[in-house]
């Protein structure tokens, strides 16, 4: 069977307006020649475009660690009791209701609201009576250039920081900043406000691009029958595909056309082991994903792949002809306390944890045992000594215990003058949780690292 140059994979959690591009503070922390090749394209017709229109201008963002928001605005929701009481009775599957958001300049759009996310949305609406939200403007009236917005209550820098460590090692993800979202004039706390990659203006600024496939892995919502997304061959037709990957653009075009999917999966799982190297460095942006597993294992990221098939999006960026991985939902990270059950990582978990073969137990059906393309890398010659040395360059840099808490330090101290001491008290206890957390494994990193080769 011939090999398919269909794509070129970089892991990336999902990049935003949160911070100004400075490529030359990025230095090594990258990993990654920021250069994108704008070439032909290859045997794959799905990937067969016009690339002159794209443009030669687009440049990889690139970040300063030292970054901060410079301030925690005030965003309001506004919404009429009756399209709320519609939310609520379905709070998983209702349409998009119609309402106001007003932003931190005091505009008032009009757009579609619902609330968004699956068990951390549950827990939120149970415990705390509060809402998550999903924002989405109308074209011609965006809010920070921008299309579809989440806001989730997190009186808490898990996400956060997450999202920020995997921007400052090389890899794209959004551009999360906290604020105080008001609802129909009452104060609701302390709320995470990031965008969906599924946004034509963050794809292009990520990838110089906007007109790929995007997909977003897995089916998960409570009581309703899962489908994961583990990039193992479901079959021959596109309907095999559709309830474990979301298409999310060219739905106009052709909307059930899975051909880019299917086509990529394929190739992933059936080149040999002999072609597979060749194959790996043809499609595949390695440096970046290096630094996605990297940057994950130390965070103990136990809910995202290759741990769980499931949070994340693959989009088929056009101009650089490779599929692109967006890691997703970062909440369930920095957590020291193993349950047994889905946090089987904790803070001592080793730094090559379920990379080279399965250690990870399934908590549903499902889920599988299979991540075939961060297990056969892995297996690669030299890649786990590449590995290891991106750790140890990180784990002296922004994975060091000193920049942690420091970063902790001054995020804190930006948003506690805006927030009640309810989320104040909550913003103190998960303080105390990341900080035992962040001491815990990078003296475990450190310690194993000092074994191996």
């Amino acid at each position: 069977m011939p090999i398919l140059l269909l794509s070129c994979i970089v892991f990336l959690p999902a990049c935003a307006p949160g911070g100004q591009a400075r490529l030359d503070d990025l230095g090594d922390l990258s990993g990654a020649d920021t250069q994108v090749d704008s070439a032909s394209p290859t045997e794959a017709g799905s990937m067969d475009v016009e690339l002159e229109r794209i443009g030669d201008a687009w440049q990889q963002p690139g970040y300063d660690i030292y970054e901060l928001p410079a301030d925690m605005p005030t965003l309001s929701i506004e919404i009429e009791a009756e399209a709320m009481a519609r939310l609520d009775a379905d709070p998983f599957s209702a349409p998009d209701e119609r309402g106001y958001f007003v932003d931190d300049e005091g505009k008032r759009h009009e757009v579609d609201l619902n609330y968004r996310g699956a068990y951390q949305f549950l827990n939120v609406m149970t415990y705390y009576d509060l809402r998550n939200w999903k924002v989405k403007f109308d074209e011609g009236d965006l809010y920070r250039d921008r299309r579809e917005w989440n806001f989730n209550y997190e009186p808490y820098f898990t996400q956060k920081l997450a999202y920020d460590l995997f921007r400052f090692a090389g890899v794209g993800v959004p551009g999360p900043q906290h604020v105080v979202l008001m609802l129909n004039g009452e104060y609701q706390g302390m709320y995470l406000q990031y965008e969906d990659p599924d946004n034509k203006n963050w794809l292009r600024d990520q990838f110089g691009d906007d007109d790929g496939d995007l997909y977003k892995g897995a089916y998960d919502i409570p009581g309703e029958t899962q489908c994961f997304a583990d990039l193992t061959w479901l079959g021959p037709e596109d309907s095999d595909y559709y309830c474990h990957y979301n298409k999310k653009t060219n739905l106009d075009e052709a909307s059930g056309d899975y051909s880019v999917l299917r086509d990529f999966i394929q190739e992933l799982n059936d080149i040999s082991d002999d072609d597979f190297p060749a194959w790996l460095e043809a499609n595949v942006d390695v440096e970046r994903l290096r630094s996605y597993l990297v940057v994950s294992n130390f965070i103990s990221n136990w809910d995202s792949y290759p741990q769980r098939p499931k949070n994340y999006w693959l989009y088929q960026d056009l101009r650089a002809q490779r599929m692109v991985y967006i890691p997703w939902d970062l909440d369930n990270t920095f957590d020291p306390w193993v349950d047994g059950t889905y946090n089987q990582m904790g803070t001592t978990v080793s730094v090559l944890y379920d990379l080279l073969k399965n250690e990870y137990i399934a908590p549903n059906d499902g889920e599988g045992t299979e991540r075939p393309l961060v297990r056969r890398m892995m297996s690669m010659d030299g890649q786990t000594e590449a590995y290891l040395e991106r750790y140890r360059e990180l784990s002296v840099s922004i994975l060091s215990e000193d920049y942690l808490l420091e970063r902790l330090d001054a995020l804190s101290t930006i948003v506690e003058p805006e927030i009640s001491g309810t989320d104040m008290a909550r913003l103190s206890s998960n303080n105390d949780t990341l900080t035992t957390f962040v001491q815990q494994r990078t003296a475990a990193v450190e310690a194993e690292l000092a074994t191996l080769p």
